[in-house]
């Protein structure tokens, strides 16, 4: 039986598209997103993400950001959670007094993404966006 080549593209798009990749995370890691102004040699920012995953994809969690040149350290911020679909909701509050927060971080092969999707409310400072990179050991 021949198959039509338009079916064939179909099929092969269709489970590109719909396909539910996901990426071994490690057991531990550490992942880092620098900024710099100004062509400054001092990041204005440095956030970071540590983790550790447990049994059950559970997830214990730090974030620290760094901000200001050194001037607000909002660190550390330790959350647990779970790896749902190469997700993880992190619930939070900020050391500065700011609470309910809320973000996703995604796992994008070795990076992640973070996306803060409710701010805390009151004083914090966390970046909204961010991709973080491994930290090389």
């Amino acid at each position: 039986m021949k198959i039509n080549f338009r079916l064939k593209i179909f099929v092969i798009l269709f489970f590109l598209f719909n396909f539910n990749y996901s990426y071994a995370l490690p057991k531990e890691g550490s992942w880092t997103d620098e900024m710099y102004t100004d062509n400054n040699e001092i990041p204005y920012s440095i956030f970071s993400i540590k983790l550790k995953v447990e049994d059950n994809n559970k997830i214990n969690g730090e974030l620290c950001s760094i901000i200001q040149y050194g001037n607000k350290i909002d660190c550390p911020i330790l959350f647990s959670s779970r790896l749902i679909d190469n997700k993880i909701k992190v619930h939070f509050d900020s050391n500065f007094g700011g609470i309910n927060g809320f973000a996703v971080i995604t796992i994008q092969g070795n990076n992640l993404s973070w996306d803060l999707i409710n701010v805390p409310e009151g004083e914090y400072y966390v970046v909204r966006k961010a991709l973080l990179l491994p930290e090389k050991k």
